[in-house]
Formats: C-alpha cells, sequence, structure tokens
C-alpha cells in the first residue's frame, strides 16, 4: 500500500519527483508540479529520464476534468531491487524488496553471537548472495543494501556502545567491511531509526509527519522523524531511551549506569520479571527452562 505524499528534504530532484511517485501511487506530471513546486521544465526533464531508466513508467490517463485527460506515472517497482539487513546476536534478518519497498524474499540466519566480526562479515556476504540468487534477480538491478543494527552508532562507522554480548563489535567498521565483502553500497543506521522511516516509507503513521517510533529488540529505542527527516540530536543518538536514568538507585545496566529504561523495562528484564512471578512463568511457558 502507497503511503501519501509528504514534504521530504531530498538530496536531487531526480529524488525528490521518484519519492512523490512512490508515494502517491498513480500521479500526472501536473500533480507532481504541485507536490513539489518545481517548474514543468524541471518535472518534464526529470520524469524523461526516470523513463528512460526504466524506473517510472506511465499508466493510462486520469478521469477528464473538462481538458484533455492526462497521463499517469508509477514506478515501475520490478526495475530494481535493494536488501535489507538486520543483524543482532540472536539472529540475522536479510530482504530482498522492489523499488517500492515491498517484500519479495525474505530470511533468517543464526545471529553474530561470539563469533568474529570479521568472520560474521563473511557469512553474511555469502547470505546476502544466496537470498539475490534465489529469487533470481540480477546483481547489477540491486541498487544498495540497507544494515541496521542495535545503537547507539558512531556518526561514520562502528558500534560505540554495545550490549556485552556483541562488546566485542565496538568500533569495528562494519560497514565499510560488508561494503567490500558484498560489492554493494551500504547504508547504515539503527534498528530504531530504521522502523520509524520504515512506519514514514508506509504510511503506517498517515499523513503525521513527525512522531517518534518506540522499538522493542535487543534493548529499547526510538526513532524520531521530524517534518518528514530523521531527528538525530547533537549526539547522532537522540533516540537512545533505553539509557535514559528513571531510578538513581535502580538496578545496574549493562551501560555502568543504574536505573536505565532498558534496565528496568527492556525485554530483558520483562522476561527476568516475569520468570520471578511463578504463576505468570507457568501460563507464560517461561518456567521450563
Amino acid at each position: 500500500m502507497s503511503g501519501p505524499a509528504r514534504a521530504t528534504a531530498h538530496a536531487s530532484s531526480r529524488a525528490a519527483v521518484l519519492d512523490v511517485i512512490r508515494a502517491a501511487g498513480t500521479i500526472s506530471r501536473v500533480g507532481l508540479i504541485n507536490a513539489t513546486g518545481f517548474t514543468g521544465a524541471t518535472i518534464s526533464t526529470v520524469v524523461r529520464r526516470l523513463i528512460d531508466d526504466g524506473l517510472v513508467v506511465e499508466t493510462g490517463r486520469a478521469e477528464s476534468t473538462g481538458g484533455k485527460r492526462r497521463v499517469l506515472l508509477q514506478l515501475n517497482q520490478s526495475s530494481r531491487y535493494a536488501v535489507g539487513v538486520h543483524l543482532d546476536h540472536a539472529g540475522i534478518t536479510y530482504v530482498l524488496t522492489d523499488l517500492g519497498g515491498s517484500v519479495v524474499a525474505r530470511m533468517s540466519r543464526a545471529g553474530a553471537g561470539a563469533e568474529d566480526p570479521p568472520a560474521v562479515v563473511e557469512r553474511m556476504a555469502g547470505e546476502v548472495g544466496a537470498l539475490i540468487e534465489g529469487v533470481g534477480v540480477g546483481r547489477e538491478r540491486v541498487l544498495g543494501l540497507g544494515l541496521v543494527s542495535p545503537g547507539p552508532l558512531t556518526p561514520t562507522s562502528g558500534m560505540r556502545l554495545t550490549p556485552p554480548l556483541m562488546r566485542h563489535w565496538e568500533d569495528f567498521p562494519l560497514d565499510r567491511a560488508l561494503k567490500e565483502a558484498t560489492g554493494l553500497p551500504v547504508v547504515s543506521d539503527n534498528d530504531a531509526t530504521a522502523a520509524a522511516l520504515g512506519e514514514h516509507w508506509s504510511g503506517g503513521v498517515g499523513a503525521a509527519a513527525t512522531f517518534a517510533a518506540l522499538y522493542m529488540g535487543t534493548g529499547i529505542g526510538a526513532g524520531l522523524l521530524v517534518d518528514g527527516m530523521t531527528y538525530r540530536g547533537a549526539s547522532g543518538n537522540a533516540g537512545e531511551i533505553g539509557h535514559s536514568c528513571l531510578a538513581v538507585d535502580g538496578p545496574e545496566c549493562w551501560c555502568g549506569a543504574r536505573g536505565c529504561v532498558e534496565a528496568l523495562a527492556g525485554p530483558s528484564a520483562v522476561v527476568a520479571a516475569a520468570r520471578a512471578d511463578r504463576a505468570l512463568a507457568r501460563a507464560a511457558g517461561l518456567d521450563g527452562d
């Protein structure tokens, strides 16, 4: 399902037009002018190049409003693909998506565990290759790879503050290593921010362009969008609410502080509290371990 068209900052007029077409589902050239604010000449040039590149196709005409029926445009969704990878110590999830963001293939494999990062990257490269080949998509049609992992991340590369089970990943240049191993451009981010972007792009939050998405995975985080753009703050990790202190005398957190949101309400804390309650543990099937 296509999400609503929104005013969002883009790197180029081409990217802006492509995003508006994606969000609208079908739209005319006049509609693009109104949605982007670009001139008719700019829209004409950009659309022609997108059609020449096979990214956009003309698909019938809109209903007449008294004049000539306008030609509608839509994404050629099967023209390009992208790989998404979610790396965690407990599991690695891979997806292949088309140009419209629809998942066309998915697989889950063993997580990073205690393996050395270079060995995991080599394995990930092989699994990415298997995912692409399994669908029969030509490698030249894969635009790149989006990599997400538990945050917070450094501004350039690597995981700056990691849970104990992934401590050996600290400062490892994960995105660069995966780019070299796969031969694909790699964009990395933390999983909470990626979740928020997914809600925004899919239309899961309606017309809202400013919101927060709470994400629970290895820990607790939040992805923040302001006017359709990711908000990271001065540190680059504004949404890392898992390490906000709620109780100065609370339980110790793996980050070294006490009373963090994650230590009080993170997945492992919730499971531990459930196990401590015999009736709840029995009802939830947690008393057999």
